[in-house]
Formats: structure tokens, C-alpha cells, sequence
């Protein structure tokens, strides 16, 4: 009797053994922050560049305005990538031919660090180009996450596009001595190797595309041409540049209601809606947006 006590005793404290050992093993990402409608850290990061730089403050001022106005809690950030920019939060400096694999590959290194490695979760609201650089650090981190450079992992919870040449633009034609602008061509090596699945964090992404028929850079089509959980198109937004027409109405309008439909599993009829920018900052709080 003592001696099967004594290997039931044994057997237990073996399998106590075994089970600490596989949890202090287990990945520290393994479960990862929990997704909630939440105002987390919201980073901004800004499209091509004609002239090769940017102000982020200014290019953002609206999206800023709009979320302090509406009281968010959590920080609001600017992410640049070329040389000359001024007044952005992290800036990485590289040009007009760095290639957008490599400004990824900064951007995913510097999201990683500063908090997914600590179960931080961040939310992304991206115009124009900058949305295929979240695309593509997204897609390597989820192929080749832990190799060649690219963090194990990250926590994007969600992703907001403002006219993203989704499936590329004739308009980087005008500027194709620059590699971004030739990166970004319809039919290019690099549009093609995105294709149109949305990859998504190790917490889940959920992903919301703005595009308008009046953009003079990017077609509406293009603008919502990946498979997304959620879509919106604008038609006639106001805006004041006749050579991009709305596509700086994207990143700039936050009052008001506009012409839009919808699209979750169909498209909805046209209507009255929110700014893009109220749009972006409702997908950015809720972890699935309605």
C-alpha cells in the first residue's frame, strides 16, 4: 500500500514537473494582449513624398485635432521615413529610393521594441503609400518572422488605409526615376508580390480601406483592391487641390457627413456618413469596426 502511494506521490509531482517546464517553455507571445474596443496608441504614418519630404505634424493636423477633440486616451504618434522630414515622433531617414521592404522592416523593428515585446498592442492609420509599407511588414513578419532581420512577431490590432494604391497607381509614372515610385506602379514585381490578401499580427489585424471616386492618385478601386473585413468609399468629398483632388481629402476631412457606401459582405447604397477621418478614428477603437 505504501509503495503505491509512494508512486502515485511520485507520478503527480512528475507531472507538476512537466507542467511548469512546458509553461516557463511557452513562447511570452503566445496569448498576447487581449482585443477590446479600447483608445490604445494610435500611430499615423504619411504616404510618398513628390517633393521628398514631409511635415508629419501638419500632415496629420487633422487626424490630431479630430482625436483630442474627441478626448482619446491613448498616444498619438507620426511615423516618417525620409531624410528631410521635420516634426515626426520616430523618423526613419532614408530617400525616395529606399525601397518600401526596408522602411518596413525599420518600422516592424521599431514597433516590436518599443511594444510588442512588452504585450503592447498599437492601432495604425496609414495614407497613401504608407499603407503598403504596413502591408508589407506585415506579410514578412508573418513569412519570415524571427529570420533575416524581421521581429518574431507584433500586435497591430487595427489597420486603417486612406487611399492606398492597393492595387497600384499610374500616377508613380510622373516620378519613375525614384524606386518608391516605381514600386508603387500597377503591375509592378512589388504590387504583385502583395497581392490582394491582407496579412494580419499574431493578435489579429482587422483591417478597414478608404478610397474615393475623385482621387486623382490612386482610383477607387485600387483603394479598396485587397481583401478587407471592412471597405468605404466617398464620392465628391470637399477639396481644394485640382491635382490630387481627394486624395489629401482623405487625410484632411473630419467634419461633417459625405456621400459613401459601405461594404462588410456587400456593398450598402450610398448615403450620408461619417468623415474619413471620423471613420478611421471608430475602426481604431473598436476591435472589429461596424
Amino acid at each position: 500500500m505504501q509503495r503505491t502511494r509512494r508512486f502515485v506521490t511520485l507520478f503527480i509531482s512528475a507531472l507538476v514537473a512537466l507542467a511548469i517546464m512546458l509553461t516557463a517553455a511557452a513562447p511570452a507571445n503566445a496569448a498576447g494582449p487581449s482585443r477590446r474596443n479600447s483608445e490604445e496608441t494610435v500611430i499615423f504614418i504619411h504616404g510618398y513624398a513628390p517633393a521628398g519630404t514631409h511635415d508629419c505634424e501638419d500632415y496629420f493636423k487633422n487626424a490630431g485635432t479630430l482625436f483630442r477633440n474627441k478626448h482619446w486616451d491613448g498616444n498619438l504618434y507620426t511615423y516618417g521615413y525620409y531624410n528631410g522630414n521635420s516634426n515626426c515622433s520616430y523618423n526613419f531617414r532614408g530617400d525616395r529610393n529606399t525601397s518600401l521592404n526596408t522602411v518596413a522592416k525599420a518600422f516592424a523593428r521599431r514597433i516590436h521594441n518599443l511594444y510588442s515585446r512588452d504585450n503592447k498592442k498599437v492601432d495604425i492609420v496609414a495614407h497613401s503609400m504608407g499603407g503598403l509599407i504596413v502591408r508589407t511588414m506585415l506579410r514578412h513578419v508573418a513569412l519570415k518572422g524571427g529570420t533575416d532581420g524581421w521581429p518574431e512577431y507584433l500586435y497591430i490590432e487595427d489597420v486603417v488605409t486612406l487611399g492606398t494604391p492597393h492595387d497600384g497607381t499610374n500616377w508613380g509614372e510622373y516620378q519613375d526615376q525614384f524606386r518608391q515610385a516605381r514600386q508603387m506602379e500597377r503591375g509592378s514585381s512589388f504590387i504583385n508580390s502583395l497581392g490582394e490578401n491582407l496579412y494580419r499580427s499574431q493578435m489579429g489585424t482587422d483591417w478597414t480601406l478608404l478610397s474615393s471616386f475623385d482621387d486623382a492618385v490612386v482610383s477607387e478601386g485600387s483603394g479598396v483592391g485587397a481583401h478587407a473585413q471592412h471597405k468605404i468609399q466617398y464620392r465628391n468629398l470637399p477639396n481644394d487641390n485640382p491635382l490630387t483632388r481627394d486624395h489629401q481629402s482623405l487625410v484632411k476631412v473630419y467634419t461633417g457627413t459625405h456621400t459613401a457606401r459601405i461594404k462588410h459582405t456587400r456593398w450598402s447604397g450610398y448615403a450620408e456618413r461619417a468623415s474619413p477621418l471620423e471613420r478611421a478614428r471608430q475602426a481604431v477603437y473598436y476591435h472589429s469596426s461596424t
